[in-house]
C-alpha cells in the first residue's frame, strides 16, 4: 500500500479540495478557449509557412509579370507591323497619285498649248 503520508505530506483536505477544484477550472478553461488556442497555433504555423509562400508568390507573380510583359511587346510589334504595312500602302498610293497628277499636269500643259495654237475663227488678227 502506497505511503499517503508521504505523498501528500501534512495536506489537508480543503487544500486538496481546492487543489482539485483549481485543476477542473483549468481544464474547464482550456476546453473553453480551445478554439481560441486552435485558431492561435494555426496562424503561428502560417506566420512560420508565409516566407516559403511569398517566395512562390512572388515567383509566379514574375513569371505572369514576364508573360503578360511578352504578350504586351508582341502585341505592340505586330501593331507596328501592321502600321508600316499601312503606311507602305498609303504611301504606294502617295506616289501613283503623284504620278497621276505630274501626268495630269503634263497632259494639262499640252492642252493649253494646243488651245492657244488653235486658230480663233472670231480673233481680230487673222480678219485683217
Amino acid at each position: 500500500m502506497p505511503d499517503w503520508e508521504r505523498l501528500f505530506g501534512d495536506t489537508t483536505l480543503l487544500q486538496a479540495a481546492l487543489w482539485v477544484v483549481a485543476a477542473g477550472l483549468v481544464i474547464g478553461l482550456v476546453f473553453k478557449l480551445w478554439p481560441f488556442i486552435r485558431n492561435a497555433v494555426a496562424i503561428v504555423d502560417a506566420l512560420v509557412q508565409l516566407p516559403a509562400f511569398i517566395q512562390r508568390t512572388t515567383k509566379q507573380l514574375e513569371n505572369s509579370h514576364i508573360t503578360n510583359l511578352r504578350d504586351d511587346v508582341t502585341a505592340a510589334v505586330i501593331a507596328a507591323e501592321k502600321s508600316v504595312t499601312l503606311a507602305q500602302g498609303i504611301h504606294g498610293r502617295l506616289d501613283d497619285m503623284d504620278r497621276q497628277l505630274t501626268t495630269l499636269a503634263q497632259e494639262d500643259e499640252a492642252l493649253w498649248a494646243e488651245l492657244d495654237n488653235t486658230n480663233n475663227p472670231k480673233d481680230p488678227e487673222e480678219e485683217s
